[in-house]
């Protein structure tokens, strides 16, 4: 058997995209507790059963392994504070939300996309967790977009639709990337003026098709993930959708059946040709991945060239 890394195991299940909620109980010794988690699963429609997750090492399990009663708060996408509120060691996570208590005493956060009041209706003991079913006694939800949650960062599904739709009305695309990989940061050159730019493309595509930015890269000898959104901007009649992401060079093997663009090229962070970048906006994009992979604080940027709005979230994993 292959010798599991609880660190590494941990990075590979976070390869799974999740909704963020918030669990939540009453107690009567310690008032409102809760926690974040991403553990959280439908599992019977008749009887209606959902499970959550529970870490034996979090400071609130005692208390959890001893209600039986407890909420799930499914949180919208712009309640990413929240979500590290209840991630965080603090003493009184409720002074900063506005809640109220459900049927069965359970606190019920404003503002989420949905919640469930639940019963306990199992305890099931597994390894280092404890899984938690409760019976659903009542239930609640809202046209809002949910919270994501994927490889260690924060996704904003609505701020997404919104650029999918953006794009839809506009009759000029261009679909990039500021790719990261293990020797540093992918630019794409172009021989006509010499100058680079994040690789772009007029769609995503696949990998096995010609035209779209998958492709593009795939035929330059790299595997790309796009997880993130990074920026969304109009530029003269063009809208501009830029991801962020990684890129895995491909083996020799891999490369024999594809023709060799060559037009990108690898930059170290702190030796990126900023003289040679054309474009004001991918000038300041690449400035302000610079600053946030920095602090491991990212955002997504939506306006046109000139002015717009950086809505922040938190790449650090808080679950």
């Amino acid at each position: 058997m292959k010798l599991i890394d609880a660190k590494d195991l941990r990075k590979a299940f976070g390869s799974f995209a999740t909704g963020v909620t918030v669990v939540t109980t009453e107690s009567d010794a310690s008032g409102p507790v809760g926690f974040t988690a991403n553990s959280f699963t439908s599992v019977s429609l008749d009887p209606p059963l959902l499970l959550v997750c529970l870490a034996h090492g979090m400071r609130c399990f005692p208390l959890f392994e001893q209600t039986q009663r407890f909420a799930v708060n499914i949180l919208a996408d712009d309640q990413q504070e929240i979500s590290s509120t209840f991630a965080s060691r603090g003493a009184d996570k409720f002074a900063a939300v506005q809640w109220r208590a459900s049927h069965t005493g359970s606190p019920l956060l404003e503002g989420v996309a949905a919640w469930f009041d639940c019963e306990v209706h199992q305890r099931i003991l597994a390894g280092d967790h404890t899984i938690l079913i409760g019976r659903i006694v009542d239930y609640a939800y809202e046209n809002r977009a949910p919270l994501g949650f994927c490889g260690g960062g924060y996704l904003r599904f609505g701020l997404l639709q919104q650029a999918v739709e953006s794009s839809h009305r506009h009759g000029r695309v261009r679909v990039g990337a500021i790719l990261e990989c293990a020797e540093g940061l992918l630019l794409e050159e172009h021989s006509d003026t010499g100058h680079f730019s994040v690789p772009a493309a007029t769609r995503l595509g696949s990998s096995g098709a010609k035209g779209g930015l998958f492709g593009h890269c795939a035929a330059a000898g790299y595997t790309i993930t796009l997880p993130f959104l990074f920026a969304v901007y109009e530029e003269a009649d063009t809208q501009f959708v830029i991801h962020r992401g990684t890129a895995i060079r491909q083996a020799p093997s891999d490369l024999a059946h594809q023709p060799w663009v060559g037009s990108l090229r690898v930059f170290s962070l702190d030796n990126i040709p900023w003289e040679k970048i054309a474009s004001s906006p991918e000038r300041m994009m690449l400035e302000r991945y610079q600053r946030e992979r920095a602090t491991n604080v990212t955002g997504i940027y939506v306006g046109t060239a000139e002015s717009g709005d950086l809505h922040t979230v938190t790449a650090t994993r808080p679950l």
